[in-house]
């Protein structure tokens, strides 16, 4: 399977989501700080989406129908059928040497 990405988010296929997990009944992936938009799943009964662990980790569980990914910004995006861990793109600050994430 290929990596998927939308925007700041890329959605990496894995074997399965940590047993410590959440619901995140809203179906809400991850909030925009800054434009108050938000990546979420298009359709609650074809995805489920998961946190986990102490840094709050993101999963998405999709049916066998797969489900799109909807964010004002940007084009909406099919998820196939399986699991995916979501990565929020980071950007380096040269001048003050940190990684931060990217705001969206």
């Amino acid at each position: 399977m290929k990596l998927i990405r939308q925007g700041d988010l890329m959605f990496v296929p894995v074997a399965s989501i940590p047993e410590d997990r959440k619901k995140r009944e809203s179906g809400i992936i991850m909030e925009g700080e800054v434009t108050g938009h938000h990546h979420r799943i298009a359709d609650a009964d074809a995805a489920e989406v998961f946190e986990s662990g102490w840094r709050n980790d993101v999963f998405v569980q999709v049916g066998e129908k797969g489900v799109s990914i909807i964010h004002e910004e940007h084009k909406p995006v099919v998820l196939p059928a399986g699991t995916f861990q979501v990565h929020r793109a980071r950007e380096f600050d040269y001048p003050a040497a940190v990684t931060r994430p990217v705001a969206d």
